[in-house]
């Protein structure tokens, strides 16, 4: 069981995630406290070589001061073991113990070099003899026999009288790097531990937050809409991503009802027409008289017609909404065209006893797809003569202004109800009459949108009804827009 709990651990994003991160943390943090010890050992380097400096310079005033006779030998040995004394004990009194301190003076062939320092004086002075040791610059120099480097500075005394050289190993100092080197280790290693520790908590209660997204995701295949992420109140990456997806959830369950009720409702619409055409068309079949027949098949064409119109609409709805509503754009003038279409259903207004009254302006260029909106206009017209009722005034504007034509159509019949008015541009809503399907002015609204424009409806103060459509003008077209292209939808 443990096994199989590590390995899905392992498995994780934020496992790799923390392991990468801390990696890269681990490096940098390495390179910070490499670069402090430097710091610390430079300093304690500089300490070290200042005394050298220092002391290298009081013994050479020593052995250039002292006469040189029988004792000159045994004076400068004593002044530099009191040199050695001072580093061995420390300017506070306290031993260090480890410190070792050398001196040699060398220059006179027929004399040995003047040694202060380990008992055993050749592997120094041969280390010193093979090193070529620039004057007053000290320098790090390996002894045999030694694990650790002397700090060396060379002053030449006189020129061609020879070389005092002081050296000094500082185990003191040595040792205290040591243990903050060992300290910077195991402190890199604890603040390593601590922060993949931390990344790996953050990251999994990040991802928990994607595990439940992912989860909702899954739903959907099951059926299930309803679900929702908790966004909490963060606002950050994987909040805005929670946020998005419930909206795209919630997009996603409205076009599932929408397709639903358009398939309840293309059902529904579909069912009468076709059993009548096919009881007209029986009927006509077992008619003798052909007379009668033929109106039997006219009536069936007529409901065909009417089948065909549906299907027709409720596809190019159904294209509008998933933005593939394919535009086939042409200059026309948008006055023009409405003033076609108001001729054309002018004997129908008349034969209902309603008054048709169409008033214009200046031209409106428009770039429309022209088909479209003949049928958004014939779907307009057919919505008045249906809903406007008997002996109604309807009056038909178009004006421009503010960048869009506005197609204005007015009556002074019974209005939208009010429980209708907010749903009139929806699929399938009808009002008190029983004839349509409610795709009309649904389809009005579409075709605006995908030419950039928009439809609203409102109730007149005075009485009646009152749909405006708005349509851009050529002139303030967007550029992107050509003929033959696909429109988003709203």
């Amino acid at each position: 069981m443990f096994r199989r709990v590590s390995t899905s651990f392992y498995r994780t994003a934020a496992w790799r995630l923390a392991l990468r991160s801390t990696l890269v943390f681990a490096v940098a943090s390495a390179a910070i406290f490499w670069l402090m010890y430097i710091m610390v050992a430079n300093t304690v380097r500089e300490r070290g070589d200042s005394w050298l400096m220092g002391e290298s310079e009081t013994l050479r005033q020593v052995a250039l001061n002292t006469p040189r006779d029988a004792l000159y030998d045994r004076i400068v040995e004593e002044v530099a073991e009191l040199a050695s004394q001072e580093v061995s004990w420390g300017s506070n009194g306290e031993h260090v113990g480890g410190n070792t301190v050398f001196f040699a003076l060398t220059g006179d062939p027929a004399r040995p070099p003047v040694w202060v320092g380990p008992h055993d004086s050749r592997p120094f002075l041969s280390a010193l003899a093979a090193t070529s040791i620039p004057p007053r610059t000290p320098i790090s120099l390996r002894v045999p026999g030694w694990t650790a480097p002397f700090r060396v500075v060379a002053v030449q005394m006189r020129t061609g009288s020879g070389h005092l050289y002081l050296g000094l190993l500082d185990a003191g100092a040595i040792h205290l790097l040591r243990r903050l080197l060992v300290r910077f280790f195991f402190g890199w290693l604890l603040m390593v531990a601590l922060g993949f520790l931390a990344t790996l908590f953050g990251l999994r209660r990040m991802l928990k937050r994607v595990d439940a997204i992912t989860g909702a995701a899954a739903s959907i295949r099951t059926g299930d809409l309803s679900t929702r992420v908790p966004a909490g109140r963060q606002q950050d990456e994987v909040a805005r991503l929670a946020r998005t997806f419930n909206n795209m959830l919630d997009r996603i369950s409205a076009s599932v009802n929408q397709l639903r009720t358009l398939t309840d409702s293309v059902a529904h619409d579909l069912k009468s027409p076709i059993t009548s055409v096919r009881a007209s068309l029986e009927i006509a079949l077992s008619l003798p008289n052909q007379e009668q027949a033929a109106e039997l098949v006219a009536s069936a064409i007529e409901h065909l017609d009417r089948l065909s119109e549906v299907i027709t609409t409720s596809l190019d709805l159904a294209e509008a909404d998933g933005g593939a509503l394919r535009l086939r754009r042409e200059s026309v003038d948008l006055t023009a065209l409405v003033q076609r279409v108001a001729e054309l259903y002018a004997p129908a207004f008349a034969d209902r006893g309603q008054h048709l009254t169409v008033s214009t302006s200046a031209p409106a260029a428009v770039r429309v797809d022209v088909p479209l909106c003949n049928r958004m206009l014939s779907n307009l017209m057919e919505n008045e003569l249906r809903y406007a009722g008997p002996a109604a005034h309807v009056s038909l504007d178009i004006s421009t202004g503010d960048g869009v034509a506005c197609i204005t159509l007015e009556d002074d019949g019974p209005g939208f109800a009010a429980d209708l008015l907010p749903r009139v541009f929806q699929r399938f809503v009808k009002g008190n009459s029983s004839e349509g399907h409610g795709l009309g002015l649904a389809f009005v609204s579409a075709v605006a949108v995908v030419h950039g424009g928009r439809a609203l409806a409102r109730n007149r103060p005075q009485g009646g009804a009152q749909i405006v459509v708005e349509i851009p003008l050529a002139a303030h077209l967007a550029p992107s827009s050509s003929p033959d292209n696909l429109l988003p939808s709203p």
